[in-house]
């Protein structure tokens, strides 16, 4: 297989996920069925097309001033000889050919961005474009030859080339995994086009020129079905932003679309600088480890049973009732200690559950869900000046973690590199009203939440109205969303879909070609971390079924693997497993048999579970 990740680039890949550690996985071997049916002499064919001046013949046929393929000058991965590699089968995954170069995004400008294209040799007539990662500039989530595909496509390491998929992945215009550096020109000034190609724009082209690439390559292979039959676009995270993007402004493009827990700029940003700077505010504001496992045992020991049965998941976090001020313990003395909480803790955490909001009490963004919550709400270590203007200067984000993503698209983004502005100063806390939210929380000035989603608008794709084409077109969306995930809070996609039924007729009739599907007790992109809900299902096969076949998902099988820290080990099954129902819809026990197997549960279609509120819920902000 290619080596996608060079040790510099899992450090980045670490910093993006959150994890240390070293890969653990590989592909899964399959059957080799399908490739063993091509003969002989169209196998020699695709071995001489895959050649780099063959690959450069056909891209100077598509567009000559557009596509230059070539091996990617400072990019992580996959270091390709002239941009071209032939793999043969092996283990069961097909023979392929990837292909690394550029493309023109902005002809009067020349602004290019990269790509990655796989071309399997048993093709299937398909076109599958991948979302990527964070603020991009890497294919570490984008390579279906590399295991780490799974963290935004879901599904068994190898199985795109397996199904025989066209892929195609862009670094979005940039080859730095940071939050934003690569967008700075100097102070109140930044590059413009690159953050054109970040928001939109490298993935709307790249749309047409993989297509166009695709049926090229295969038309000189003698494939009869030079054609595309279907296109499809599958991401999570940044991937999922990209997918939804991809939704709302491209829709024609693609026949179904995956969006896996979608970033929304707008509002997490303002979260994630809330909840960053709520551990500043005092030296003891911080949350150890050991106080984080006891609020994850604390708010188990209440929430368990709110779906009806005992069996270590929360199915409904936003159905708990619970509350950090009323049912944590506090420290004597208000001096701090590995079981119980200061003050100051506990308005850390109320920072972290609660939704942010201006200052009129409208909520901004929700708040994070109350099940097995992580640490990523702050950066691993203090900055060493807590004072600072930017206590976690734009550096590698596993000094900054999220912050570093925050800062760079208010800052860079939004405020063009401001040097008279600082992120920082815009976010307040307080209590109280006005508004229904009164719990201790992160506040900002409208005028600032206004100007941040005018500026990143053409980037995001939470806005209802805008996915009226592509729900009249008759197109598919299927969402799914980590419920513990611990960078991206999963209320907002509570909110963004029920905003879609209130727009189109109600819950079932939004079923018809919008679908969102919540993965209880699992960590963003289904990775590593959270031993606890099953967190791995085929979403590409429900899509096809949907999209070719008529077939709407509705009772998913998920599977619990071993996690690992990018994602789980396939070779490790954990023994449960459980249907993801459609939202609103909740799974149920049927009452007997064993919790940890899929067989004793059912989803309901009367079921609507999934839209009780508690407590929690409304605190983080979740709505009907």
């Amino acid at each position: 297989m290619n080596e996608a990740i060079t040790g510099n680039g899992l450090k980045r890949l670490a910093a993006l996920f959150g994890v240390t550690g070293l890969l653990t996985g590989c592909i899964a071997s399959g059957d080799p069925a399908e490739t063993a049916r091509m003969g002989a002499a169209s196998r020699q064919d695709f071995v001489q097309l895959c050649t780099a001046d063959a690959i450069r013949t056909i891209a100077s046929s598509i567009q000559a001033s557009t596509v230059e393929p070539g091996k990617i000058a400072n990019q992580p991965g996959p270091f390709l000889t002239d941009g071209v590699q032939y793999t043969p089968a092996k283990d069961g995954i097909p023979a392929f050919c990837q292909v690394t170069g550029s493309y023109v995004t902005n002809p009067e400008t020349g602004k290019t961005s990269n790509f990655l294209a796989t071309f399997p040799e048993n093709w299937n007539g398909k076109y599958l474009q991948l979302g990527c990662g964070g603020h991009c500039g890497t294919f570490a989530v984008s390579n279906p030859a590399m295991f780490t595909i799974t963290i935004t496509n879901q599904g068994l390491p190898g199985d795109i080339i397996k199904k025989g998929y066209a892929a195609f992945a862009t670094d979005q215009g940039h080859t730095e995994m940071t939050g934003g550096t690569w967008a700075i020109e100097g102070p109140g000034m930044v590059d413009d086009e690159a953050i054109t190609d970040y928001l939109w724009r490298s993935s709307k082209v790249l749309t047409k020129i993989g297509k166009e690439f695709t049926r090229t390559f295969y038309a000189r292979t003698g494939e009869a079905r030079s054609k595309i039959g279907r296109s499809y676009f599958s991401g999570c995270s940044g991937g999922g932003r990209d997918a939804l993007v991809a939704a709302s402004y491209f829709p024609e493009e693609f026949d179904g679309i995956i969006a896996g827990s979608p970033y929304n700029p707008n509002g997490r940003l303002f979260h994630v600088t809330a909840t960053t700077l709520a551990t500043l505010r005092s030296p003891d504001a911080r949350i150890s480890q050991p106080q984080l496992d006891l609020f994850n045992r604390r708010v188990m020991a209440q929430c368990d049973g709110v779906d009806g049965v005992r069996d270590g998941l929360i199915q409904n976090p936003a159905a708990c009732n619970f509350r950090p001020e009323r049912d944590l313990p506090k420290c004597t003395g208000d001096v701090s200690g590995d079981q119980c909480f200061t003050q100051s803790q506990l308005e850390t955490l109320s920072v972290v559950l609660t939704a942010v909001t201006d200052e009129n009490g409208a909520i901004v963004q929700p708040g994070y869900a109350v099940s097995e919550l992580g640490k990523d709400f702050a950066p691993a270590a203090p900055p060493a000046d807590p004072n600072a203007e930017d206590p976690w200067p734009d550096t590698p984000m596993q000094q900054g973690g999220l912050w570093s993503l925050a800062n760079a698209a208010i800052k860079v983004f939004a405020y063009r590199n401001d040097p008279a502005f600082t992120t920082r100063s815009i976010v307040s806390f307080r209590a109280g009203g006005p508004g229904p939210i009164r719990d201790f929380r992160g506040i900002v000035p409208r005028k600032h939440v206004d100007h941040v989603v005018t500026a990143l608008r053409s980037g995001t794709g939470h806005f209802p109205e805008n996915l009226d084409p592509f729900i009249s077109q008759g197109r598919k969306l299927l969402i799914w969303q980590n419920l513990s995930d611990e960078k991206l809070p999963p209320f907002p996609a509570y909110n963004f879909y029920n905003e879609l039924a209130a727009r189109h007729g109600g819950h079932d009739e939004l079923r018809q070609n919008v679908r969102l599907f919540g993965l209880p007790g699992t960590a963003h992109c289904s990775g590593g971390g959270i031993p606890v809900g099953p967190g791995n299902f085929d979403a590409l096969t429900a899509m096809e079924n949907w999209v070719e076949k008529g077939i709407a998902p509705n009772a998913l099988t998920a599977t619990l693997y071993q996690p690992t820290p990018y994602g789980v080990d396939f070779s490790k099954p954990l023994g449960r497993t459980m249907p993801l129902c459609a939202f609103p819809q909740m799974a149920h026990y049927k009452g007997s048999g064993d919790v940890k197997d899929a067989a004793s549960w059912e989803c309901r279609a009367d079921d609507t579970r999934m839209l009780h509120i508690g407590e929690s819920g409304k605190r983080a902000g979740v709505r009907n």
